[in-house]
């Protein structure tokens, strides 16, 4: 009999921790026939597949599965997410959850007749993301207004936000043309826009009289979705009052506030006393959004120009933020308690400044808004102090995907938001990085022989500072860019050199300036701090528009397709994540993502859910819009151009593209080609008609391609594609490419009988992919609402 002791390294890697795991294994070759060996003891239940507990997890040929298995369980429950978010209906919550309760117990029964399959597990975690997504949906579901409508409305102002345009109000609804919301059926709360100059406060209830929308849907197939926000936030109608609202008397105001109305009225009164101890610039509207997470004030140009820069990150309130805010607590706390000498020698001082350091952090949360970041953020701090409380490190790449599936599991919706996406994608790359860099530098003890003196250790830590904040700007750019790419179809090109002398102001000056302030804010002594804050905001923003003039508008690249941007996060996140040979497995997403941008070109011709805007390229491939002025859609349009600011403008649709009449318009569309075939006829325009009169829409069932119109077209009608008023209620918005098929002279010649003398030649155009921004079957955010006017009588 042979025995063999063998001992596993816990899995932070370090060497001198004493809690290990150990197992003894009985070994006997001769046991078997085939050899084999029987083994007893502590092994995880997995390692009959996978070899855990037989190597050393940061091993070059460790799998994937070890030392990162809650990321791999986090990111399965994330793809049953976005599995149920590609679904082309609605699924039954109901047998959803006997379905996921059979999968549990057929889980556990497999456990414990024989081992814990890691395959297993992912399949678990992916149906149990499929599962919570249709319970969100479902307990969430509420009324929603169907039309347009005037109505009086009385009750709660939850939320107040300043616009450029005047003031936001998240209003807890009351009564609806003076009968109680409990007699109907109505949203029980709506977003009003009210004028600037209203006087009124959080916790005040109103009175006035509203226009209201149902919430807007897609503004392109695969854009931005205001209905899916509005849906989960239980938002069933947006719209603006008929003048300032009426407030109240306080007699008439209920008991008790409710708890997020006072702790809006919290943050309302430290933004209130910032600008009181600021001039009106934008130096003091960045400083409340830093610290209480409003960022209404900060303008357009601003805001591009972080953006611009690669600084946009410093106006989400997240992990950098509450380190300072929650670390400034710990060492202060800290410090406090080691002037006692009788509580220093007698009790752990440190996990009493960790407590408080708990404390600071969930004020904290509370203030800022609670935002996605800032949620991450403070679950990912409290388990780094809780790992203080009892004694082991928690900023580590479970800690990550424990705060991502906490987060995930209360608001699954929150995976397809930017911020949500952003915040872990960088945190966790970043952590990969420093933990692959801590196991290959750190046994080096690179710079020893200089840390005797203390220029040495100076330019040690000066050194490795930077070398930090340098890997910190590149890893999270990249992480960051592939997604701002998708979302807002740009990137950040110079945004190292922003974050390299833009990070440093911000760290050092601003932010500690911007704790302090918060400290002494109640004393009434937090002027200087935020004076120096708001100047070393002037450095920043210079900065940022030093940056922003370098880019010149390249870091427009047009928008990246959601498969395209799993393909390159998906690569991004092997190439970090995986060990030794594994890592080449980031070839294959990385591959297939370029493949899908070289073939995936933008739309050729942009229609409205409304009708009345329509963008459509000209003969040069250049995309044109027609309208009396740009909107948010044409903005959104254009992201996938790489177009943005005032180059806008200049696309607007002329003659000859569009010939407009009293009954109606004629739209020449063409498709976008990277080059001209060597001898090729010029295109034969694809026609789009806008017909406003029935003698019109007769004329162009003849002779145009297209019809959008909001009258009733004949079956009859010669058109290839006919876009009424129904099927953009029912569909939404529309996005068409076209090509162009090449037919014989004759065929040519008997299609375009009709078309003008030089087009007798012309290869012929057609709709190659049509694309709508609503299923057939409407999920339940793009339902339309149950609420009307008839059901309010």
């Amino acid at each position: 009999m042979v025995y063999r002791q063998d001992t596993l390294q816990a899995e932070d890697g370090r060497k001198n921790r004493a809690n290990s795991i150990r197992y003894v294994e009985l070994a006997s070759p001769g046991d078997d026939a085939d050899g084999s060996r029987r083994s007893f003891g502590l092994k995880p239940f997995w390692s009959k597949q996978s070899g855990a507990g037989e190597r050393d997890p940061s091993s070059a040929t460790s799998s994937p599965w070890e030392n990162q298995a809650l990321l791999w369980f986090s990111f399965s429950f994330a793809v049953g997410i976005g599995v149920y978010a590609a679904l082309p209906e609605e699924p039954s919550w109901l047998l959803l959850s006997v379905f996921f309760t059979g999968l549990v117990l057929f889980v556990v029964w497999h456990a414990r007749q024989r081992y814990l399959s890691p395959a297993l597990l992912l399949v678990l975690a992916c149906f149990a993301g499929l599962t919570t997504s249709s319970l969100r949906t479902a307990y969430v579901d509420g009324p929603r207004i169907g039309e347009e409508m005037n109505v009086g409305l009385t009750g709660e102002v939850l939320e107040l936000s300043d616009r450029p345009n005047g003031k936001r109000l998240l209003i807890q609804i009351e009564t609806i043309n003076d009968r109680a919301l409990e007699e109907i059926v109505f949203p029980s709360r709506v977003r009003l826009r009210v004028p600037g100059d209203t006087k009124i406060g959080v916790g005040d209830r109103i009175k006035t009289r509203a226009r209201l929308f149902p919430p807007a849907g897609p503004v392109a197939p695969g854009g931005y979705d205001f209905s899916f926000r509005a849906y989960f936030m239980q938002l069933g109608a947006t719209g603006f009052s008929f003048g300032p609202p009426e407030v109240l008397p306080a007699q008439d105001v209920a008991i008790g506030p409710h708890p997020d109305t006072w702790i809006q009225a919290i943050r309302d009164r430290i933004a209130t006393k910032i600008r009181a101890s600021l001039p009106d610039d934008q130096e003091a509207a960045l400083i409340v959004a830093l610290l209480v997470g409003d960022r209404g004030g900060i303008n357009g140009l601003q805001q591009e120009n972080l953006r611009a820069a690669g600084l946009a990150h410093i106006l989400a309130i997240s992990g950098l933020h509450m380190a300072l805010f929650a670390g400034g607590t710990y060492a202060a706390a800290l410090f406090l308690f080691a002037l006692l000498p009788p509580l220093a020698l007698r009790f752990p001082i440190h996990k009493f400044a960790a407590i408080a350091a708990l404390s600071a952090a969930f004020f904290y949360l509370l203030i800022s808004g609670g935002s996605v970041a800032t949620q991450r953020s403070f679950l990912m701090i409290s388990l780094v102090f809780l790992g203080i409380l009892v004694g082991r490190r928690g900023l580590t790449v479970r800690s990550v995907a424990f705060a991502g599936l906490v987060l995930l599991v209360l608001a699954p919706e929150r995976l397809f938001y930017p911020g949500f996406q952003m915040s872990f994608a960088a945190v966790i790359c970043l952590i990969a990085v420093y933990e692959t860099w801590r196991d290959r530098v750190e046994p080096l003890a690179a710079g020893q022989r200089y840390r005797k003196t203390l220029s040495g250790k100076i330019a040690l830590f000066v050194g490795r500072w930077m070398t930090g904040l340098l890997i910190t700007a590149l890893v999270a750019g990249v992480a960051t860019g592939i997604i701002a790419a998708h979302h807002f179809g740009r990137i950040a090109p110079y945004g190292l050199i922003g974050n390299m002398l833009g990070m440093p102001v911000f760290t050092l000056l601003v932010m500690p300036m911007g704790v302090l302030s918060l400290v002494l804010m109640p004393l009434g002594l937090a002027a200087i701090p935020l004076a120096i804050m708001s100047f070393g905001l002037t450095l920043l923003l210079e900065i940022a528009a030093f940056v922003a003039e370098l880019d010149g508008g390249i870091g427009a690249i047009g928008q990246l397709t959601a498969v395209e941007t799993i393909a390159f996060c998906a690569a991004l996140f092997a190439a970090l994540l995986l060990r030794g040979k594994w890592r080449f497995s980031a070839v294959l997403p990385l591959v297939v993502g370029g493949v899908l941008l070289h073939l995936s070109p933008p739309p050729d011709i942009q229609i409205s859910a409304s009708g009345g805007r329509i963008a459509a390229r000209d003969a040069g491939g250049n995309l044109n819009w027609n309208g009396a002025r740009g909107s948010f859609q044409t903005d959104i349009w254009y992201q996938a151009e790489g177009i943005t600011g005032d180059a806008v403008k200049s696309r607007k649709m002329k003659s000859p593209q569009r010939v407009c009449d009293p009954s109606g318009c004629v739209i020449k569309a063409f498709e976008k080609r990277p080059f001209e075939p060597k001898g090729s006829f010029p295109d034969r325009p694809f026609y789009i008609a806008m017909p406003k009169s029935l003698d019109a829409l007769v004329m162009d069932c003849r002779y145009a391609d297209l019809i959008v119109s909001d009258l009733v077209v004949p079956g009859v009608c010669g058109a290839s594609l006919v876009i009424d008023r129904e099927v953009r209620e029912r569909r939404g918005a529309i996005s068409l490419w076209l090509s162009r098929q090449v037919n014989s002279d004759r065929a040519i010649q008997e299609n375009n009988r009709l078309r003008l003398p030089s087009e007798e030649k012309a290869a012929a155009p057609q709709i190659d992919a049509i694309q709508y921004a609503i299923p057939i079957i409407p999920r339940p955010w793009h339902k339309k609402g149950e609420v009307t006017r008839a059901s309010l009588r």
